[in-house]
Parts: C-alpha cells; structure tokens; sequence
C-alpha cells in the first residue's frame, strides 16, 4: 500500500536529511552515461568512425533530478553527457555498431542532444460514491536528437541526410512507481538517437557522394567556440571600459552597449546574512531627480559607468569579465522551477548558496556552464523567412538593415539568409522610415516573420511567429500559389 502524499513527502525529506551534506554542491553537473544501453539499428550499412560536436550552445543536455542517498529529490541539476559529449558518444556508438567491411565509413555531427524533465502535481476529486480517485505527482522526461551524417570518401566528406527525432515514456510514469528517473534519461537519449540512426539506414550513398566534398577542418568548426581576435566584436566586449551612466531595456541594448542615459544614476547596496552571500550585497540602481533618490523602472540590467548588472530572479547581479564574456553569481534556479511547478518539496531541498552563472553573448541565454558564454566564430547561416498573408494593398518593399531585399505582396514570401553572429537583423517594411524589428537570430532553426495584416501606425508591421504557425501558414501560401 502507498503511503499518503504527506507522509511520503516528510518520509522523502527525512532520508535526504540524513545524507551528510546532500544539499552542498547542489548545482554540480550531474553526468548521464550510455555505457548500459543496447541499440537496435536493423539494415545498417555505415559505422560511425567520428563524432563532431557541432551545437552552437554547448550548455550540456539539459536538467535532470538526481538522486540524493537513497532516494530521488525533486530538484533540478545541469546534465550532460560523460565524460563529454563527443568521448561518451563516440565510445557508445562504436561499441554497438562496430565496423564491418561492406559498411560505409561515416562522421556524425551532433547539432542537438538535450533531455528535459518536468514535474506534474498531482490531482484528486472525489466520485460519487465518495471514493477517492485521481492521478499521483509525476516526471515527464523527453529526450530530443538532431543529427548530421557526412560520408566519408578518398576526396572528402559528404554530407547524406538530417535526421531528429524525439523520445519519451508513453503516458504519465509517477515517481513513486518509476524504480529509476535517471536510467529513463538514458533510455530516452538512446531511442531518440537509434531512431535518427535509423533514418540513415535507408540514406541515398549515391546521392550523397554526388555533392560537393568538405574537408574535415571546416565540419570540425561548425558550432566550436572561440575567444580572442576570431571572436565577433561585440560592442559591449569592445567598450566595456567605457561605459555611459544608464540601464539596458534589452539585452539586445546590452549587447550593443546602448543603455538609456541615467547621469544621476547611483547604488544603494544591502549586505545579505545567508551562507556565501556575505560578498554579494542586495544591490538596487537609483536616479535623483528634483533632489529625490527614485528607484530605476525594472529593465534588463544596467551600469553605473563603471560596473555592470544583469536583472535575474528579481534581483541585480554584477556581471564580471570573463574573457570575450560575462558571468555572475546567483541562487540555483531550481527553487524557484519548483515553486512555479508547485513542488515544495523539491523547493525545500534546494540549495541557496549562490552558483556561478555565464552569459551567452550570441543568443542572450544564462547557463551554469562556463564555456557556454563564449562567441561562435563559425555558425550556420540562419534562416529568415518574410511572409505575407492574404490580404489588400500594394506590394510593399522589404529591408533588411537598411538594404532593399525584395518587395512583399499579398500571398509572397522571401527567404533571407543571416551569417553575422556578432550583429543582429533589423527588418522594416515599406520605403519610408519606421519602426524595425530586431531579433537575435536562431542558427538551429527557421526563424519565420509574418507581415502583421492590421498593423498599428506606431507598431512595427511584422512580427515572429512560432515556426509551427509559420510553416503552416506558408503552406497555405504556396497552395494558393498553386506550388
């Protein structure tokens, strides 16, 4: 028999307890390895001899929730694969599909590998004859693959196909039932690769190995990291050491070093008491106007002209150095993941002490890992693609950083091409001056813009759609179009 959801919390939270030290060291990586799993790859004719990592972040695989002493605590720690990515799958991949003689010999690039994890509260209601009945907590786990084979050949490689796929449990799987969360990532990891393993085994070698061959040097960049001259200038790199009074609305704006001008603009700062905060006071940014201190409108971060703050939880953090990057320090985020989700248990259990964070100046995201905030000096070059729905009016003249890229009729789409990882695309509509949209680009996926069919005057007339919305709707385009 089950114990009750209160009791088996406190009964959880004891056995955690009487780990010494299970809560210290909460946000280390925590590793998942593949050395247990079996694959199943029928018809196969290729062997994998290398593997690239080519991800353009490389911020692990995701967030799982480990075990603490005996039992599973609903906190979430960074994931990744051991001892790394290339080592762990290279290794896998080459012990359950060894080489055979008719096998084509073939490089694997990596673009995406990524667990994830969510928890789901449990409900109750009562049926009509006044028996319980209802669903127990429970963790969702998915594993998501995209992968890139590239044959290899006397005069290069080849590239064969894209495959991805997806994996997870089918239903809900409660934890109270599910004898290991961890193995379940490992699971999904393995069948969401053996199933992109077996698209490959019906890929067209004759195709493949009529394009155009790349030297290994130039596969072996694609994503990679990269500090010093080779990284893009970043303005906020190049002119940290001058630095204008103001706060940053975007990160954009931080990234660009353009912050709203605040002159009056000072510190107050509060010490903490909390274990490792004794060095990291409360810090809130003021302005004195009419010989009144104000506290600045909440934004992105901002400088003092000296030092910089990035907004995070609620709170200012100063951002320090770290080469062509930022980091700074902040509480795990798992707590407040778990608040959200309604887990006070796995809120409990979480650590306070604050973890080292890095800022990702290509894409804006905040990860724990530190090499994640290093700039790409290599990417793929991203996609844009510019539609317009049914709708009247005259075709209408599109630019892209202020370079005529075509025009935009009722039903017409222009597909634009973005290789500039140090600048973000500015697109505006229409010949005369006005309001842009800039976005930081996605070089992992499409990134779809749909011309706005009612726009506000002061409004930019385009905006980003989710890409199952825009493959939808250009779709119908080209039905129209009759293509």
């Amino acid at each position: 028999m089950l114990l009750s959801t209160t009791i088996r919390q406190r009964a959880l939270l004891l056995a955690a307890l009487l780990c010494g030290g299970s809560l210290q060291g909460h946000a280390q990586v925590y590793y998942l390895s593949l050395d247990k799993q079996t694959l199943d790859v029928p018809s196969r004719d290729f062997y994998v001899e290398q593997v690239l990592d080519g991800r353009t972040s490389r911020a692990g695989i995701g967030q799982v929730r480990p075990k603490v002493g005996l039992v599973f605590v609903a906190s979430l720690r960074p994931a990744d694969l051991s001892p790394n990515l290339v080592a762990g799958l290279t290794q896998f991949l080459q012990t359950q599909l060894p080489a055979r003689p008719t096998d084509h010999p073939a490089l694997l690039v990596v673009r995406e590998l990524q667990v994830s994890e969510t928890y789901e509260a449990g409900t109750t209601t009562q049926g009509p004859a006044g028996q319980l009945t209802g669903t127990g907590n429970a963790i969702i786990r998915r594993a998501q693959a995209t992968l890139d084979l590239y044959l290899h050949a006397a005069d290069g490689y080849h590239f064969v196909q894209t495959a991805t796929d997806e994996a997870r449990p089918s239903g809900f799987l409660s934890r109270t039932t599910d004898a290991d969360l961890l193995t379940s990532h490992e699971r999904n990891l393995k069948k969401a690769i053996e199933r992109c393993l077996t698209q490959f085994a019906r890929a067209d070698w004759g195709a493949a190995q009529a394009r155009p061959a790349q030297p290994l040097a130039a596969l072996a960049q694609v994503g990679h990291l990269a500090t010093g001259a080779s990284a893009p200038a970043y303005a906020i790199v190049a002119d940290s050491v001058r630095l204008t009074p103001g706060y940053y609305p975007s990160f954009l704006a931080f990234r660009n070093n353009q912050p709203v001008p605040v002159p009056t603009l000072h510190l107050r700062t509060t010490p903490r008491a909390g274990a490792g905060w004794e060095n990291l006071p409360q810090i809130t940014p003021l302005a004195t106007t009419d010989g009144k201190a104000r506290e600045l409108p909440e934004s992105w971060g901002f400088t003092d002209g000296q030092h910089l703050y990035i907004r995070r939880q609620g709170h200012y953090r100063q951002l320090t150095r770290q080469g062509n990057s930022f980091g700074f320090m902040g509480p795990p985020e798992s707590a407040s993941q778990e608040l959200k989700a309604g887990n006070l248990l796995g809120a409990a259990l979480a650590s306070t002490r604050p973890v080292p964070y890095t800022l990702e100046l290509l894409t804006g995201r905040v990860t724990q890992f530190a090499d994640a905030g290093r700039a790409a000096t290599r990417t793929d070059t991203a996609r844009i693609y510019v539609y317009r729905p049914a709708g009247p009016g005259p075709a209408q003249p599109l630019f892209l950083n202020d370079q005529p890229v075509g025009e935009l009729a009722e039903n017409q789409l222009l597909v634009l091409l973005w290789a500039d990882p140090a600048h973000e695309p500015r697109l505006r509509l229409g010949a005369a001056a006005g309001p842009e949209l800039a976005f930081i680009p996605d070089f992992r996926q499409p990134i779809y813009v749909r011309v706005v069919r009612q726009p506000e005057p002061t409004k930019v007339p385009l905006e980003i759609v989710p890409a199952k919305v825009g493959v939808f709707d250009i779709k119908r385009l080209k039905l129209r179009a009759g293509k």
